[in-house]
């Protein structure tokens, strides 16, 4: 059943604040935020065959993602499966990886060129113990880097790092690398954040079947989302990857983006006053928005 939220409670309390908006402005300010509640965010899914992009996603959302396939490496067209979540669900696009064939990749690079300014987070997936990332390197420099300079969040996850030597070190009863291959992993990080030319926060080292790495994941994409996507995004997270952090984040995002939604209506208006009528009503806000 779709959420309903008592727009006429906030309005009152704006109003017994000092702040008064005319029956032309609630309306703009309940469409505004109905659009926003209703939102579908949209990732992009993007790296070579075998790299685990379905079981991160499947870990990720808690559900079988089994339109986002590595089986059929040959595949020419995007992939977009829906996650129901009971909200407003999640749209995953998985383009095929390229490195394929030089011609494949000329016809892949259209294909990203359409994607990219669709979706508003990418997750570059690369297989932890893989030794060269030549292919990638080159396409994410010549079609994906233009729109990461312009500020989409993007990162690059290294998968199944739980394979990356001495594997048998891995501690299964901890759920966590041993000593030195911990330290590899993090050697490894730091390679990937060169050769990619991005901060080491965009690279995130994570084992999907181990369920590893995850929250920090999530925590690096919630602090990276504009405001009005964190909560929407959050709320489609597993919650056993959902840390305070993340949550806290996507709380303030939420009041901040209420707060502008209104103000950007009415115009000069005391922000305390706002401050405190959002305040008032916070628990039905959060309610409504999401899983609070």
């Amino acid at each position: 059943m779709k959420k309903s939220f008592d727009y006429n409670k906030l309005f009152s309390v704006l109003s017994g604040g000092g702040v008064q908006i005319s029956d032309v402005q609630r309306s703009r300010i309940s469409a505004r935020l109905d659009e926003i509640h209703s939102y579908q965010p949209v990732v992009g899914v993007m790296g070579k065959t075998g790299a685990g992009k379905s079981s991160l996603c499947n870990a990720l959302f808690g559900k079988d993602v089994c339109g986002v396939s590595d089986v059929e490496a040959c595949t020419r067209d995007q992939q977009e499966v829906e996650l129901n979540t009971g909200g407003r669900g999640i749209k995953l696009i998985d383009v095929p990886g390229v490195g394929e064939s030089r011609e494949r990749d000329q016809e892949y690079s259209d294909l990203y060129r359409e994607l990219i300014p669709k979706v508003d987070a990418m997750f570059w997936i690369l297989k932890g113990d893989d030794r060269a990332f030549s292919t990638d390197e080159a396409f994410y420099k010549s079609i994906v880097r233009p729109y990461i300079d312009k500020g989409k969040p993007f990162f690059v996850v290294l998968n199944q790092v739980d394979k990356i030597e001495p594997f048998r070190e891995w501690d299964e009863q901890h759920n966590r690398p041993g000593v030195k291959q911990g330290h590899n992993i993090e050697q490894k990080r730091r390679y990937v954040s060169q050769v990619f030319d991005l901060p080491l926060s965009q690279v995130l080292a994570v084992s999907a079947n181990e369920r590893y790495g995850l929250v920090d994941l999530v925590d690096e994409l919630i602090h990276a989302l504009p405001n009005e996507q964190k909560f929407i995004v959050l709320d489609d997270v597993d919650e056993e990857y959902r840390s305070r952090k993340s949550e806290k984040a996507a709380e303030q995002g939420l009041l901040d983006t209420v707060g502008d939604v209104i103000g950007s209506v009415v115009g000069a208006v005391a922000d305390s006053a706002v401050g405190r009528a959002i305040g008032s009503v916070v628990s039905s806000i959060k309610s409504f928005f999401g899983w609070w």
